[in-house]
């Protein structure tokens, strides 16, 4: 029993004195080769390299168009996009009438907290809704597909293989927050001075804002 185990110790002590060989050879860095160097820029970068892709995917009501934000430049600048599923075309469908849209200069402090909540580090074209088609009550032709995008300078509603956009609530004063569309699409709902509003979309002539509630701030009840 002793000799097979100092048979066993001794095949142990030979394997673990034996060479190992690989055939495959370590790359060696050159020290005079800048292709290893990495500016400081490109490391802390954002998006990170290879991480540029759509976001804010979502159908058409109709379901034949898929809308998503893109950089095609690989920055943090997106526009508004969108696929035919049907002819197979894409196209540019929202860019920001001042060339910029939203950026760090033109944030609102309401904005700047409400991105901070939200880990939001987007700009340009940050978020958007599909107008719901209805007929009957909507301000805008009911066989175009219609696109509401915030921006700092007031909310745009964006009918489709339309040239421009119409600017539908200026911000004048107070900024805008977290506009919505009512699920018929005949309302805006958005939040300004704390308090909510609502502006009618549907036909006729042009209607004022028609504020909700009151006496937010001075409740407390107010929360960026």
């Amino acid at each position: 029993m002793q000799t097979r185990a100092a048979a066993e110790d001794s095949d142990k002590e030979v394997f673990a004195k034996k060479p190992r060989h690989c055939d495959a050879e370590m790359p060696l860095a050159d020290a005079n080769d800048d292709s290893f160097l990495f500016p400081v820029e490109e490391i802390v970068q954002f998006p990170l390299p290879g991480y540029v892709a759509p976001t804010s995917i979502n159908f058409s009501p109709d379901g034949r168009l898929i809308s998503y934000l893109f950089s095609p430049d690989g920055t943090l600048h997106r526009k508004l996009f969108v696929f035919d599923v049907v002819s197979g075309r894409q196209e540019l469908a929202f860019s920001p009438p001042d060339g910029g849209g939203l950026d760090e200069t033109n944030l609102s402090v309401e904005e700047k907290l409400r991105r901070e909540r939200s880990r939001e580090r987007g700009l340009g074209v940050t978020r958007y809704q599909w107008k719901t088609r209805s007929p009957a009550s909507s301000c805008f032709s009911p066989e175009k597909p219609t696109i509401m995008v915030p921006l700092p300078n007031g909310v745009y509603f964006q009918e489709l293989y339309v040239s421009e956009p119409e600017l539908k609530l200026p911000c004048s004063g107070s900024p805008i927050i977290d506009p919505h569309l009512s699920p018929d699409g005949s309302m805006l709902a958005y939040v300004r001075d704390d308090e909510l509003h609502v502006l009618s979309l549907s036909l006729g002539k042009p209607k004022l804002p028609n504020q909700l509630t009151f006496g937010a701030r001075a409740n407390g009840k107010v929360r960026y």
